[in-house]
């Protein structure tokens, strides 16, 4: 029997003031995904060597700000020089685990203790996410993501692969740096043993795609 996948994802950006608060899932969807030959995009290769940013003026009007007591203005300007270095940088995957529930936020989330999986038990995976690009639409950023995964035994042999399972486009005043990936996989159709599931994240926006892979086993 070929595997097949029910997938969902949600994805969310948080500042960090709101992080106790239980977020709005900003895009979310759930599909039937047929056995496919079609393997995921792969990554995009790192840059060779650093990619130049300038943030000397916004550094030097931070420290300007902070020193005559305008905090607010210093914080925005370290805000900025940091939206300058996430535009240049890769798309980076900083965390990825699974999980035991559902998170409530960026970093509020609580790891699942074991990556051992009964038959047809849903895989829960919590990803932090840095460099993803913004469009701005008036006083509105948007981001442009997709999603696209694969299934593999250990020894790497491909078994089911969706491109594209989910789009996920966020829209907010601010570019939201804390950011996060809420993925379920339910697999049905496979035995017991030792697999990978890759996770690649496509950013259309900044044009640059970054995934992780999670080792996990099926038990009878």
């Amino acid at each position: 029997m070929h595997p097949t996948a029910l997938l969902s994802a949600a994805c969310a950006g948080l500042l960090a003031a709101s992080l106790l608060a239980s977020p709005a899932a900003l895009a979310q969807a759930t599909q039937q995904v047929t056995p496919t030959q079609q393997a995921p995009d792969r990554v995009a290769p790192v840059p060779i060597g650093p990619t130049p940013v300038e943030i000397s003026a916004e550094t030097r009007r931070a420290q300007e700000a902070a020193s005559s007591g305008r905090a607010v203005e210093a914080l925005d300007a370290l805000d900025e020089a940091a939206a300058l270095v996430a535009e240049k940088m890769p798309l980076t995957i900083r965390r990825a685990t699974f999980v035991a529930e559902e998170p409530q936020g960026y970093g509020v989330f609580n790891p699942r203790d074991s990556t051992s999986f009964a038959t047809r038990q849903p895989l829960l995976v919590y990803a932090e996410l840095a460099g993803q690009g913004w469009r701005q639409s008036g006083d509105i950023f948007r981001t442009d993501l997709v999603l696209d995964f694969e299934l593999r035994r250990a020894d790497g042999q491909s078994l089911v692969a969706q491109q594209a399972f989910n789009t996920i486009a966020t829209a907010s005043r601010r570019r939201n740096r804390e950011f996060f990936l809420y993925v379920t996989y339910s697999f049905t159709g496979i035995e017991p043993g030792e697999y990978v599931v890759r996770t690649t994240v496509r950013d259309r926006v900044g044009n640059k795609q970054s995934s992780f892979d999670l080792a996990f086993s099926i038990r009878q």
